[in-house]
Formats: structure tokens, C-alpha cells, sequence
């Protein structure tokens, strides 16, 4: 007997990569804050402005499709 073919596409060997790379990314956000801290909370509070802006973005635009329905 034949193997069935399935739809679902192999994924094998990307574990690997994306460790790497998340490791690679959190390596240099350490090195960064280690020799950037003011520079680093800068940044981070930035971000989170930027989140807050478009959470509240969001809620006054699902707020608008309440209304009109």
C-alpha cells in the first residue's frame, strides 16, 4: 500500500531557526540596555505610548461600529 498524500505542508528543520533567531534578538536587547539603560527606557516608553495610542485608536473605532449598527 501507498502512503496517503496529506494537505498539511512538512515543517521539519524550522525549530532550529527560530531559536536562533529569537536568541540572536534577546542577546541584543540585553547588549542594549546594558549599554544604553536611559536610551533603552526611552524606548520602551515610547512603545508603550504608541500601544496606548492604538489601543484607544481601536476602541473609538469599534465604538463607531457599534453605534451605526
Amino acid at each position: 500500500m501507498t502512503r496517503r498524500a496529506t494537505m498539511m505542508p512538512m515543517t521539519s528543520g524550522t525549530g532550529t531557526g527560530r531559536r536562533l533567531l529569537v536568541a540572536l534578538v534577546a542577546i541584543v536587547v540585553v547588549a542594549l540596555v546594558i549599554r544604553d539603560p536611559d536610551g533603552a527606557a526611552h524606548v520602551v516608553q515610547r512603545l508603550a505610548v504608541g500601544a496606548s495610542e492604538m489601543l484607544d485608536a481601536l476602541t473609538t473605532f469599534v465604538g463607531a461600529l457599534s453605534e451605526t449598527s
